[in-house]
């Protein structure tokens, strides 16, 4: 699967939830993360676990660029009742990769034509934005940046706030 893919830190999460809703149609949907990010060798991968006991393994490959970046993704998803299968495969990957951090967020899931816009608070991080316009298999790359940089300027983002790389990376550069 690929979608394309902006990064920003917010200074007025209130400001840019309400044209998010705006431009949505609809409140937010709540979610509450919690990411544990392995040691690979190419990409990341993550397992996020969800306030409902739920989860999903991730492994994604993007560009660590500002502005709009393809993003290569894979998504195994357990079910409520899987749980202690995705804790058993947790303390696997542990064990033979290791830990590279942790990510704990609230986001707010605001759908707008075929993009999710993503606003998080980052424990020990601050408030983001994330747009992710998930591409359908006849768009292009160039097709995707165009709809992300329009929501970017609907939403008041500016250039200077954009950053380029993920939440675990941030979280590093901070210890």
């Amino acid at each position: 699967m690929r979608n394309v893919e902006i990064k920003a830190k917010v200074n007025d999460i209130d400001a840019i939830c309400k044209i998010a809703q705006q431009l949505s149609g609809s409140p937010p949907t709540l979610i509450q993360q919690d990411d544990t990010f392995y040691k690979v060798n190419k990409g990341r991968l993550k397992m996020r676990v969800y306030a409902d006991d739920s989860a999903t393994l991730v492994r994604y490959d993007r560009d660590d660029e500002e502005g709009p970046k393809l993003c290569d993704y894979d998504l195994f998803q357990f079910s409520v009742n899987d749980r202690d299968k995705s804790k058993y495969l947790d303390d696997i990957l542990k064990k033979c990769c290791g830990t590279r951090g942790r990510v704990v967020k609230e986001r707010r899931l605001y759908m707008v034509g075929q993009t999710r816009i993503h606003i998080d608070k980052v424990q020990n991080l601050g408030n983001f934005m994330e747009l992710e316009v998930v591409l359908r298999p006849e768009q292009s790359l160039e097709d995707g940046q165009d709809i992300a940089r329009d929501l970017q300027n609907k939403l008041g983002v500016k250039e200077e706030d954009l950053i380029d790389c993920a939440y675990v990376d941030l979280l590093d550069k901070n210890t």
